[in-house]
């Protein structure tokens, strides 16, 4: 399978590290800080054309989550224009990103679109309304 892809002039072209990675690593277009505590956008000078069924989900890179920096996006077919990831510093530090250096991963992924139905009440499950922390464990 390809994904069609336009990359700004002067930018990287995404590429996987290992032949077998799920994720295509996109790389800052330009530089800047995120401040502590905060959120930036890094754009990518990457434009992808993720085909109809299928999604591609942005998701953090390894190395910058060791010094609390996750990144998280979702890029839907039809979506042609730039990809801008969305990098969240966690920790107590500024961290500079630098252009050229690898942001955060694009891993391209089938979907199912169901239409929704709108019913008076749902089934009743075992479950039912049991959320977070009703097990006891964590």
């Amino acid at each position: 399978m390809k994904i069609n892809m336009v990359v700004d002039p002067g930018c990287h072209i995404p590429n996987r590290a290992h032949a077998n990675d799920a994720g295509l690593d996109l790389y800052a277009a330009k530089g800047g800080w995120i401040w502590p505590k905060c959120r930036k956008v890094i754009l990518t000078g990457t434009h992808a054309a993720v085909p109809a069924g299928f999604v591609g989900m942005l998701t953090s890179k390894s190395g910058l989550m060791q010094r609390g920096i996750t990144s998280r996006g979702t890029i839907d077919s039809g979506y042609t224009g730039e990809i801008r990831a969305v990098m969240f510093n966690h920790s107590w530090k500024f961290v500079r990103i630098k252009p050229g250096q690898k942001i955060t991963q694009m891993v391209i992924m089938p979907i199912i679109t169901p239409v929704p139905h709108i019913v008076d009440k749902l089934e009743v499950t075992e479950r039912g309304e049991g959320g977070f922390g009703s097990t006891g464990k964590y």
